[in-house]
């Protein structure tokens, strides 16, 4: 039951404006108190009616209005509402002649704006403070691109509600940070969300908590190891693994930190593996009863070895390198072997099937152990094909090198067929390394794409000399 029954005085006051058809100035006058906080200042009023003139003027005591554009000070209305039998004030009037939006003036808004922030402020420092100074989860506040600075800016003037939601997120993850199970004895992402919130779900990527994990960890494993995050926003929101490229970084995220995800669906096809050896140590005899074979391999069975031998030519000098050709297309990947495939001196080939696979990079990884080793990377003449190279570049440096990626192989390409290139795309070139200048000076020459199916041959022959 509402104890404050409603003033009779008003509701006489709200009631005459009604009849009156004074709607539209009490909208006004509504507008001006909240943007000076006080009863000050005046109204204009355009296209007035003859009958709001007239009933303004008998209300304040005034001659008849003339013009059908009128001004009202707000001080001779309260003035007139006071001196009058309705004997209360314009605020009073306001508040109950629109009772579904609050009276809230605009000094007053700042107020409260400035006590929310620093109230939210206050709240994620505490948060930050509670943790050990050493823990990955105050580092990760205090100092990471995505901590308590970044959650501020973005939630300062989000409604009270969802910043006790967000604070109670960020005290989720900050504790989870210091309870990463770690590679020595990891855990699937789904137990321990389970076991950290229980909801084995919570930490999906496509959930608040899993998006705000892997700011995290991005943030971590920057400070760490100068890992380049991948963002392109800074909304939580907005950061979405749409590109099989964030999908592996991802995945690595997860890895480096002891969390298992799916380590099935993610696979990688090679070709003449000379062999690998278990964690703990013994070969894998699958590995080695298949050379001269491809194999699919999924990531959960590169994360149980610890090494991958390539093949290399047996009369060659043990001191050479050991050539590893790393394909885009499985077509071209499985034409190639077909090719090549009479000679006993096959070299290891290994296809990414578009952007590399978590399952790939593994691979990758393993097999540039060897310090002889270097990858031979070829892929489509259009910008997700060179950003691929560009991306395995940077990951081995010194240990891989672009293969057919120089305008006479993109000329043998184009007179296969090629397609038109989008401006936009074009112009993205220009942010990939200088090895690929003379290449992208033709591309935005000819203004198409080509294919690794249209140098087919030119990989064929490589991989055959490399057997001799």
């Amino acid at each position: 039951m509402n104890d404050q029954l409603p003033n009779p005085n008003v509701q006489k006051a709200v009631l005459f404006f009604q009849q009156a058809g004074l709607s539209r100035l009490l909208e006004k006058l509504r507008e001006k108190y909240v943007e000076l906080g006080q009863v000050g200042g005046q109204v204009v009023l355009e296209d007035s009616t003859a009958g709001e003139r007239r009933e303004i003027a008998s209300f304040l005591g005034k001659p008849p209005y003339r013009e059908t554009t009128i001004r009202v000070r707000l001080v001779d209305v309260d003035k007139a509402l006071q001196m009058s039998g309705f004997a209360c004030t314009l605020p009073d009037v306001l508040t109950a002649f629109f009772p579904d939006a609050p009276l809230v003036t605009r000094p007053q808004q700042r107020t409260e704006k400035a006590m929310r922030q620093a109230n939210f402020r206050t709240a994620l420092f505490a948060i930050a403070t509670a943790l050990l100074e050493e823990s990955r989860g105050r580092l990760w506040l205090s100092q990471g691109p995505h901590g308590q600075d970044w959650l501020f800016s973005r939630y300062k003037n989000a409604p009270i509600e969802e910043q006790e939601r967000q604070l109670a997120l960020v005290r989720y993850i900050a504790s989870v940070l210091n309870m990463l199970p770690g590679t020595i004895k990891p855990e699937r992402l789904a137990l321990f969300a389970q076991r950290t919130s229980g909801d084995p779900h919570t930490l999906d990527p496509d959930r608040p908590a899993g998006r705000l994990l892997l700011l995290a960890l991005h943030d971590l494993a920057k400070n760490t190891s100068s890992l380049t995050l991948a963002t392109s926003s800074n909304s939580l929101s907005s950061l979405s693994i749409s590109s099989p490229q964030d999908r592996a970084q991802e995945l690595r995220l997860y890895n480096d930190v002891g969390l298992l995800v799916d380590t099935i669906s993610s696979n990688v096809a090679v070709f003449n593996l000379a062999g690998a050896f278990f964690l703990d140590g013994p070969p894998d005899p699958f590995v080695q009863t298949a050379t001269g074979r491809v194999l699919l391999l999924p990531l959960r069975q590169l994360l149980e070895w610890r090494r991958v031998l390539p093949t290399t030519n047996a009369a060659a000098n043990p001191l050479s390198a050991m050539d590893i050709y790393v394909l885009e297309n499985p077509q071209v990947f499985e034409e190639v072997i077909a090719g090549a495939s009479d000679n006993q001196n096959m070299p290891t080939l290994v296809c990414t099937s578009g952007w590399p696979s978590m399952a790939a990079l593994k691979l990758l990884d393993l097999l540039v152990q060897s310090p002889q080793t270097t990858i031979h990377y070829s892929g489509d003449f259009d910008l997700k094909g060179l950003q691929i190279a560009a991306s395995l570049l940077a990951r081995y440096p010194e240990r891989c090198q672009p293969w057919h990626f120089d305008p006479d192989s993109y000329s043998v390409a184009l007179q296969a067929g090629g397609v038109p290139a989008r401006t936009s795309e074009l112009t993205l070139l220009h942010t990939l390394p200088d090895v690929f200048t003379p290449l992208i000076t033709d591309m935005q020459e000819q203004k198409q794409w080509a294919y690794q199916e249209g140098i087919t041959s030119l990989l064929l022959a490589d991989v055959q000399h490399s057997c001799l």
